[in-house]
């Protein structure tokens, strides 16, 4: 599943964005939908519901099996760390629930709703699990493992529309080495994942290059998800215990985040080691431009610092790297959005969801943005670099 590259830059598109399209256009666009099977990056199951902890248990070992079912009976918050800081108002009192669906069955809560409502054919599932805060390695350990076996067994063997991507934690990078040689060559498996958040370490230090050059070897993509949940306090301790409402803390932790770990790779020449391997950043919007021409920036003045890289940031990211377009950015003007998609180019873009977190993004209002763009770049955007980069055969 080892990919070659050919990619159009995006300064090569020529013409200029209209300030807005005729609603036959928007039309068009729409059942465009219905005609191109399209690729959702970034779907989540609801780790935390009940059904889902005890099916985690019976996977477990004792103490572990037997730690969880206490918490389970207890009615607490299963003895996951972090939880117990985190006090922000995430739905407003209810108004706005962080969930649109426990989503613990493949097809009723899944495919069904995906297809009908979002044209959704093939959703990539990672069950963000929170075990970057699990203080205890065995026990991380085991609940990865778990987790990507309840993965396998509850999601993927029952509906053969769905891949998914493995869990990985931070505690110990040779447990997961070994984690992706387990697991790595299952059919539905496309890649392996990493919340970013609370990871301690960035990921682009050179001790996870055992990680890495596993998932080369088995042709499976590196993915990093940052989120806005306990791991907070790991790595901006700042940003959980000192800002005044949810409004600044989740407008923030995703993209410091996954800023913090790209740089990381780039500064530790992750790219450079591992040239047959694609990276892909989720739920950090798409305003990337900004970092990728500050490294560039950084790599022309401090080339001594960074040994390994043997070009500029910008053309390892326009190589190697790939973003899911959620949480898209909303400017008041459509016109920048639009300009902001062109920056990166539909050839590093993969149409991204979240469901079923309650700031999804809809697919019909997604493709109204890509009016001026080609019929090839939207469906690079809607499948086609995900089709490549997760081995996806649509």
């Amino acid at each position: 599943m080892l990919t070659t590259h050919t990619r159009t830059m995006a300064s090569e598109r020529k013409g200029q964005f209209p300030e807005r399209t005729d609603s036959a256009r928007q039309n068009r666009l729409a059942e465009l939908l219905d005609e191109i099977p399209v690729i959702d990056v970034d779907v989540h199951v609801s780790f935390f519901a009940e059904e889902l902890q005890r099916d985690i248990a019976d996977r477990l070992d004792d103490p572990y099996a037997q730690q969880l079912e206490y918490y389970l009976n207890d009615g607490s918050s299963y003895g996951y760390s972090g939880w117990a800081n985190d006090t922000w108002d995430r739905d407003l009192m209810g108004k706005a629930p962080t969930t649109l669906a426990e989503v613990t069955d493949p097809h009723e809560d899944i495919m069904d709703i995906l297809s009908e409502e979002f044209h959704i054919d093939h959703p990539i599932i990672d069950p963000l699990p929170e075990l970057n805060t699990v203080q205890q390695t065995d026990k991380a350990i085991a609940y990865m493992r778990a987790t990507n076996d309840m993965l396998i067994d509850r999601f993927l063997d029952e509906c053969e529309d769905m891949y998914g991507l493995l869990t990985l934690i931070p505690h110990d990078p040779e447990a997961c080495a070994a984690e992706i040689d387990r697991l790595g060559d299952e059919d539905q498996i496309v890649g392996a994942f990493w919340n970013s958040t609370g990871v301690k370490t960035p990921l682009g230090d050179p001790e996870n290059d055992v990680i890495y050059r596993a998932a080369e070897k088995k042709g499976l993509p590196m993915v990093y998800h940052g989120a806005a949940a306990p791991g907070v306090e790991v790595d901006f301790p700042i940003l959980q215990y000192e800002m005044n409402t949810y409004f600044g803390n989740h407008a923030l932790t995703h993209i410091f985040s996954q800023f913090m770990n790209l740089t990381s790779l780039f500064e530790n020449g992750v790219p450079a080691k591992f040239p047959d391997l694609d990276f892909v950043f989720k739920e950090a919007g798409v305003a990337w431009g900004t970092l990728m021409y500050r490294l560039n920036r950084e790599y022309k003045e401090r080339k001594p610092e960074i040994p390994h890289l043997q070009k500029t940031p910008e053309e390892y990211f326009r190589d190697q790297f790939y973003i899911g377009t959620q949480p898209l950015d909303e400017p008041n003007d459509d016109r920048h959005i639009k300009s902001i998609l062109d920056m990166l180019g539909a050839e590093s873009l993969m149409f991204a969801t979240d469901y079923p977190h309650f700031d999804v993004d809809s697919t019909e209002s997604f493709i109204q943005l890509l009016s001026d763009f080609s019929e090839d770049e939207r469906e690079q955007i809607l499948y086609k670099n995900a089709a490549e980069v997760y081995g996806i055969d649509v």
